[in-house]
């Protein structure tokens, strides 16, 4: 699959998140950058070129709602979706599964918290499990792995791995290069905090990778 320079904006709070999103959909070829600067980001980037907006879960609701209702109107064309999480290889996976379609039959069993894959050939699949913890203003993020090999077609249920917390954990089932982002604990509702320090002025350049 081919990333065709899709223009992706981040917007968020966290600097460290965003640098680190960019730098990963770049390295997949998404022609990306990311803002902390909430208040003039509309002035700072051109949005008519824009693909794809990602507004991370620490930007408020009314600013989100007034910031794709302004962009909307400049560029009828763009879309949007909420990120999830705070974690910087999560951002990319939503990016992914928006632009290439999500991976059919992956589903969380929330009773025997299990992530259930049905294959209809054998395939390899990568499971992994991210949250993040907010010890300070900055999320950190964690990773565990549920599963990484082959699977012969049929049904399947890997087991969510213990110290995965019961919130705000979300599981990334990569299967042929195919991708699907799936929240496998509660939502934990981040802490609304303003970003203290601007974005290096490296990425400042609207919409250009590396």
């Amino acid at each position: 699959m081919s990333a065709n320079l899709k223009r992706v904006l981040i917007l968020g709070r966290s600097g460290r998140v965003l640098l680190d999103t960019v730098e990963i959909l770049r390295d997949r070829g998404f022609a990306a950058n990311a803002s902390n600067q909430l208040g003039t980001v509309l002035d700072d980037y051109d949005m008519s070129d824009v693909d794809l907006l990602v507004v991370g879960g620490m930007v408020p609701p009314e600013l989100r709602q007034s910031l794709e209702s302004e962009i909307s109107r400049r560029n009828p064309k763009v879309q949007f979706i909420q990120g999830l999480g705070g974690i910087a290889p999560l951002l990319a996976a939503q990016v992914e599964e928006h632009f290439f379609g999500r991976v059919d039959n992956v589903q969380f069993d929330a009773v025997e918290r299990r992530i259930r894959v049905d294959l209809a050939r054998t395939s390899h699949v990568l499971l992994h499990i991210f949250w993040a913890t907010f010890a300070s203003s900055e999320p950190v993020s964690h990773m565990a792995i549920a599963f990484d090999g082959e699977l012969a077609a049929g049904s399947h249920a890997p087991v969510i791995p213990d110290g995965v917390p019961l919130t705000g954990s979300y599981a990334v089932a990569r299967i042929d290069g195919r991708v699907a982002v799936i929240q496998v604990g509660e939502k934990e509702e981040p802490s609304q905090q303003d970003a203290e320090t601007a974005l290096p002025e490296l990425l400042g350049v609207p919409n250009a990778p590396d």
